[in-house]
């Protein structure tokens, strides 16, 4: 199930549909600078929270709106007489929280430095212990010791005087005898004390674990260190499963990104003229833009899909290509994706110059990729090649729709799909789709992830499984490509 959202002349955004799924697990939405992603987090939190708009979004124009739309209800925001409003159709069960910007996800704002100074010293009596949960995590996630916070405290937002402007409740450490107060933190402590408060307020109002619950939160690399970033992925993987929560990041951080499966990356691209495409499934390295995280390989192989990075993996190894050189397989998206970020890669030296570059496409492709590569006007020189099999989606769908390969209908039949038989998914999908429409097999896919998801499997044994079985059939076209890099590695 997903939440379809649609934002209209809000900020930089002149007109933007996506569609979020709901399903626990982590997401990134991410693109460059002034992509409109962070908008897009703050727009899509509308959806469970009153944001005072005028403050998040500025000046709008007398026709912008954000709409919702999950399983037939609705729920809108739009601008009349100047003002914003709210409208609803049908009941919309989903909760969540949103954790913004240095600027916005400022718990402090409006407050003066005397009041400030106050809170600083306020009398410990009035103080309670803070949960273990927030103590413990807050250690973890920053320092990897859940007991390097000797003492948190908390000041309820209820006992505090309604003229001071502060809605949430405030934190203090003790660490010996010093006291710190939360206005006094490291920025990335204030971020993660405020993020783990409203996670434990959050768990124990989640009265029924099957009602979906967002959580958004914006550009949070900003404030911690990438070991910390790691450890809090870690948390949220954990508590996603635990509470059912689909946790969505706006960065562009490949901390981050690289730890999120490609179906669940958001990649906002922005044309010169300024209209925007939302495009997923996004793989990491071409989200990132950039791949200073793979520095330092002796050779790296850009490709399309995941499919491709382990038929090629298998080859060096089987084929003994991998003695004294570090080498690194990089899937990057569809053949355009590939092409480009080579260019990229190879004219602004992102990986060095001891790195040698190479292409490997899907088999399909090489007409297409060919006629790219001469409008693009392309001079690299990167060594290209290509594989003897399709992508997943179409090998899917040749083998076991167009030309039935009777050996991987079996296979696949008897160890992924034992519940819903393969035979059951196909019949559903032709039943529902105009096969004429699907000649790359993604509509056919969906069905099968359907499935795989729902008992929990992952499109990793698939692909796994898939190539065990090309390799098992000695198929003379691996040799070929085999000779390829052979010859590339030597």
């Amino acid at each position: 199930m997903k939440l379809k959202v649609n934002i209209k002349k809000i900020k930089s955004i002149e007109n933007l549909e996506i569609n979020l799924p709901i399903e626990k697990g982590l997401y990134a939405i991410t693109g460059q600078n002034g992509s409109g992603k962070s908008t897009v987090v703050t727009a899509a939190s509308c959806v469970f929270f009153t944001l005072p708009m005028n403050d998040y979004f500025g000046i709008t124009e007398e026709d912008s709106r954000i709409d919702f739309e999950l399983n037939g209800a609705k729920r809108a925001w739009f601008k009349e007489s100047g003002k914003w409003k709210k409208f609803s159709n049908g009941k919309m069960t989903i909760k969540g929280f949103y954790e913004g910007s240095l600027i916005f996800g400022n718990r402090f704002r409006n407050t003066n430095y005397e009041t400030l100074k106050k809170f600083d010293t306020i009398d410990t009596t009035k103080l309670t212990e803070a949960p273990d949960f927030i103590k413990e995590n807050l250690g973890i996630i920053l320092q990897n010791n859940k007991n390097f916070y000797e003492k948190l405290f908390v000041l309820k937002w209820k006992d505090i005087d309604s003229k001071s402007n502060f809605t949430r409740d405030i934190f203090y450490y003790k660490k010996g005898e010093k006291r710190v107060s939360q206005f006094h933190m490291s920025t990335g402590e204030n971020l993660m004390v405020s993020i783990l408060n409203s996670i434990y307020i959050r768990n124990n109002d989640r009265a029924s674990l099957l009602k979906p619950c967002l959580m958004f939160l914006d550009e949070i690399e900003l404030a911690l260190h990438p070991s910390s970033l790691k450890r809090l992925i870690n948390f949220l993987k954990e508590i996603s499963t635990r509470f059912n929560y689909a946790i969505y990041f706006s960065t562009h951080s490949i901390e981050l990104i690289s730890g999120i499966l490609p179906d669940n990356i958001f990649f906002i691209e922005r044309y010169p003229d300024d209209s925007l495409d939302v495009l997923n499934p996004c793989y990491p390295a071409y989200a990132t833009r950039i791949l200073y995280d793979h520095s330092g390989y002796d050779h790296i192989f850009l490709v399309e899909d995941d499919l491709a990075k382990s038929i090629i993996n298998k080859i060096l190894k089987k084929k003994n290509l991998l003695s004294n050189r570090l080498v690194h397989v990089l899937p990057c998206g569809g053949y355009t994706n590939v092409i480009d970020l080579a260019e990229e890669v190879v004219n602004s030296n992102l990986v060095g110059k001891t790195s040698k570059i190479m292409i490997v496409l899907d088999g399909d492709v090489k007409q297409a990729s060919k006629a790219y590569l001469a409008n693009k006007q392309y001079t690299n020189n990167i060594p290209l090649n290509y594989l003897p099999i399709e992508s997943l989606e179409k090998y899917l769908k040749e083998s076991l729709i167009s030309k039935v390969d009777r050996e991987i209908f079996k296979l696949l039949n008897d160890y992924v799909f034992q519940q819903k038989s393969l035979q059951n998914i196909i019949e559903e999908y032709k039943s529902e789709n105009d096969l004429s429409k699907d000649s790359n097999g993604k509509i056919f896919y969906k069905y099968i992830d359907s499935e795989l998801r729902a008992r929990n499997k992952t499109r990793d044994e698939l692909v796994i499984m898939i190539v065990d079985y090309l390799f098992n059939k000695n198929d003379t076209n691996l040799t070929k490509i085999a000779e390829f890099f052979d010859k590339q590695l030597s």
